[in-house]
């Protein structure tokens, strides 16, 4: 029996020390941290659930005299109680502008300069036309709610 004992106490103590020596590494806790953090940063910007009624409409490169092809999609089509996201692409700076006095098609974006964004939730059936506020009609677009 002495030596079953040895051999038991002898196993439970190589056990230890494997789990010990595993869970003591600071370096591998440290580096396994940085990892997470890092692929969370990485993965922030991604859409993994994108929202279906969201419309993205780019302000073109060198769109100040392109009229109705500066804003693409142009026209664009959004479901009701969906979002218009305007997103200057352009390396100027621009602005969207409703083109009514009231109602929902009245609205105005602050000028947004490269790689910022404006947008607008539509909640009803309309049809809006609008434009660049910087370059006036020489930027026109078309939203149609439905």
């Amino acid at each position: 029996m002495g030596e079953v004992a040895e051999r038991s106490k002898a196993a439970v103590l190589k056990t230890v020390e494997l789990k010990g020596s595993q869970g003591s590494n600071p370096c591998l806790s440290a580096i396994l941290i940085l990892f997470v953090f890092l692929s969370l940063f990485a993965l922030q910007g991604c859409d993994f659930f994108p929202d279906p009624q969201r419309r993205v409409v780019s302000i073109r490169l060198e769109s100040a005299n392109l009229g109705d092809a500066a804003f693409s999609p142009n026209p664009v089509r959004v479901p009701i109680g969906g979002r218009v996201v305007w997103r200057n692409d352009d390396k100027q700076p621009h602005s969207i502008v409703g083109d009514a006095k009231k109602g929902l098609c009245a609205f105005r974006s602050d000028e947004m300069g490269s790689g910022k964004s404006f947008s607008k939730l539509f909640f009803k059936p309309v049809t809006c036309n609008y434009y660049c506020g910087i370059h006036f009609k020489a930027m026109r677009g078309k939203i149609i709610v439905e």
